[in-house]
């Protein structure tokens, strides 16, 4: 891979810039940085300045990743919390800030609109079948096999 060499301080600006167009995690941010030919000791410094200008924040950056697959990619819970384990994020930071927003959103019925939709679009006479394909979209999604067998037989019935 054909690396493009920047001065720390020129990669600080640019990283700036960056994180305040949109949230963004420190794994994200130490990937740039490497991409970037900056060395190991150059980066920690960079990723300390942008933490303490407020630049990067971890609680802030989870609540809106949660937020954002959840509205806009329709998410359950079980894929968000991969995606932020892959992201480096601890099992106790995940949980805080699950906990907080499904509190207040109305999970099951976003699974069941889903389902729902999906079962519309599906051409299969055997109920067997169509229940396998809308419990396997679920879980595809992230949800719950609990709670998209619930959904499922809801539908079906």
């Amino acid at each position: 891979m054909n690396k493009r060499i920047l001065p720390p301080q020129k990669a600080l600006e640019k990283l700036m810039s960056y994180c305040s167009k949109m949230e963004r995690c420190e794994s994200d941010v130490r990937k740039k940085l490497y991409n970037w030919g900056i060395d190991t000791k150059k980066s920690n410094e960079i990723v300390e300045k942008l933490k303490g200008n407020g630049f990067i924040q971890d609680s802030r950056y989870i609540q809106a990743f949660i937020r954002g697959k959840y509205y806009y990619n329709k998410w359950g819970r079980v894929k968000i919390r991969f995606n932020l384990k892959l992201k480096g994020y601890s099992e106790e930071e995940i949980n805080a800030a699950m906990d907080a927003f499904f509190s207040t959103v109305d999970y099951e019925g976003m699974i069941y609109e889903q389902l729902e939709r999906k079962n519309k679009s599906l051409n299969i006479d055997d109920e067997y079948q169509r229940k396998s394909k809308l419990i396997l979209f679920g879980q595809s999604r992230g949800y719950e096999t609990e709670i998209s067998l619930n959904c499922v037989d809801k539908i079906i019935n």
